[in-house]
């Protein structure tokens, strides 16, 4: 005679809620998404899914391959740009950038999307169709290099048989993209903002100001974001990397101010796939 355990199976323990980060283009005034998440971090909502533009790229993907924020901040103040880029004499853009990509391979550990820790993805532009391109696969250094390549200022880069530019041009806050990948509740954050109260004066930065000037950005977050986080890094310009502590202090500002309305977008999801699993009938 076979026994049976008569004690029923204890129920399967719910996913934890997957909270999507969507961090968006701003050239220098990116590193606010640094104070985004730290403050998300020590907060225990950390982001289980990244998606990044432009500035927005880099970060995500430092995150996303390990790098806390701390980390990624200490290596955002070592950076210079006479390091990282060099005049071109192709005439294809103002500078050349393979500098900037051998520092993110080497930064990124030579990662392909796979190896990362966290899901990511960013955007590109497609230069001949004005295509937005989603890059989630292949090496993430030229990805990133892609969709923060300026045109005019940074040139083109090559890629699964196309001509990519910076994805600001088509998507300046991949929202839509992290709920695709899974997320079941998305914060975007946007740093495009208006033009600094300091004008560009120079050709490279009216290049760079022109690109984070996308409209229909706040209507399409509204649409595709729960909550959309906008730091105030109005007070600077794009290019200053001598700001970068203001502006990661602004990010960390702005996370903070809305970390109850996250936590509350948390327990509505979670309430939510209760109700989804109580009411739920098992197929015969």
């Amino acid at each position: 005679m076979e026994l049976t355990d008569p004690r029923p199976e204890p129920p399967a323990e719910p996913e934890p809620v997957r909270i999507g980060l969507a961090l968006g283009g701003g050239a220098v005034r990116g590193a606010a998404h640094i104070g985004v998440l730290n403050i998300l971090d020590k907060a225990g909502l950390a982001p289980a899914v990244l998606t990044g533009c432009s500035a927005g790229a880099v970060v995500g993907a430092l995150y996303a391959a390990g790098m806390s924020a701390p980390d990624i901040s200490a290596l955002a103040r070592t950076l210079q740009w006479k390091r990282l880029v060099r005049p071109s004499i192709t005439g294809r853009s103002l500078f050349e950038t393979a500098r900037l990509g051998a520092f993110l391979d080497k930064t990124l550990g030579g990662r392909d999307f796979a190896e990362l820790a966290l899901p990511f993805a960013t955007v590109a532009c497609e230069i001949t169709t004005a295509r937005r391109v989603v890059l989630d696969a292949g090496p993430v250094s030229s990805a990133v290099l892609a969709s923060s390549a300026i045109p005019g200022v940074f040139p083109p880069v090559e890629r699964d048989g196309m001509t990519l530019v910076d994805g600001s041009l088509v998507d300046m806050v991949p929202a839509a993209l992290a709920r695709d990948m899974g997320a079941d509740i998305v914060v975007a954050v946007d740093v495009s903002g208006p033009l600094p109260r300091r004008p560009p004066r120079t050709m490279v930065q009216i290049m760079v100001a022109v690109s984070t000037l996308q409209p229909g950005v706040a209507e399409h977050l509204a649409r595709d974001a729960d909550l959309v986080l906008t730091p105030d890094v109005d007070a600077y310009a794009f290019w200053e990397l001598s700001r970068m502590s203001e502006f990661e202090q602004a990010g960390e500002a702005a996370a903070l101010e809305s970390l109850p309305l996250v936590q509350a977008l948390v327990q509505v999801a979670e309430a939510r796939a209760e109700w989804r699993r109580r009411t739920t009938r098992p197929a015969p």
